[in-house]
């Protein structure tokens, strides 16, 4: 990960900006592992049942992708899936903001 600092106009550090690695969508699914992939379908699949607003163009968009990958992998073999509850994907998003 790089790390860039950017200047302000009275040449002062004003703030400190992250920059991730951006690839397509499939070459991440490609490197997930078999258990990755179940994994990230399972919970895409709780968050659609339990959480909607959480769900997206983009996360469509992810979830499509990792059912093609396990597709190129297995044709038309069962996805197995894991079954995640509310509370594991609450406490996966923190939700809890402690107000």
């Amino acid at each position: 990960m790089r790390r860039k600092e950017v200047i302000g106009a009275n040449e002062e550090k004003t703030d400190i900006v992250y920059f991730h690695p951006v690839y397509p969508v499939g070459e991440y699914a490609k490197s997930l592992t078999d258990k990755e992939l179940i994994s990230e379908i399972s919970f895409f699949e709780a968050r659609k049942q339990f959480y909607k607003y959480t769900i997206n163009g983009a996360t469509v968009a992810l979830y499509d992708s990792m059912i093609k990958e396990w597709e190129k992998r297995y044709s038309k073999k069962h996805i197995p899936r894991i079954a995640y509850t509310r509370d594991q994907v609450y406490k996966h998003f923190n939700f809890d903001m402690g107000i």
